[in-house]
């Protein structure tokens, strides 16, 4: 590319992106004034959408939907779902513990699944109603 061309290129970038004079240009190098990941994401959780359950409107935030999300995908049998909740179950209970995680034990995870199984199944008999709660935990 000639001297020639190179200038109607900038030319023509220039034209294409005017900058008023006294404004500062925004750098254009990844990363430059964002907020760190964690910060980023939690904001976007935090952030709320209108969704419509159950006939009605509603306003919920991401985080929500997620967990209504990923509880319902276990109920309906997803397993890569119900490892996911499980484990975040586990992450839960130790926080509110205040111990530190660690993988958790053969009997940790029999007593998580029993309480997990008898929530679940609480929940569809809710559902299903009294005429079909043959299901017992």
């Amino acid at each position: 590319m000639n001297e020639h061309h190179y200038k109607r290129r900038l030319q023509e970038a220039s034209a294409a992106y005017p900058v008023q004079k006294g404004a500062e240009r925004q750098s254009t190098r990844p990363g430059q004034g964002r907020e760190n990941y964690r910060a980023e994401f939690l904001k976007e959780l935090g952030e709320r959408v209108t969704v419509t359950e159950n006939g009605r409107r509603r306003k919920l935030s991401k985080q929500t939907l997620t967990i209504k999300r990923m509880v319902a995908d276990a109920i309906k049998g997803d397993a890569k779902a119900r490892d996911h909740l499980l484990r975040l179950i586990g992450q839960i209970d130790a926080f509110d513990a205040g111990t530190e995680l660690a993988t958790p034990t053969a009997a940790e995870d029999a007593e998580i699944m029993a309480r997990f199984k008898a929530r679940l199944i609480e929940e569809i008999k809710a559902q299903q109603g009294p005429e079909k709660s043959d299901l017992t935990p």
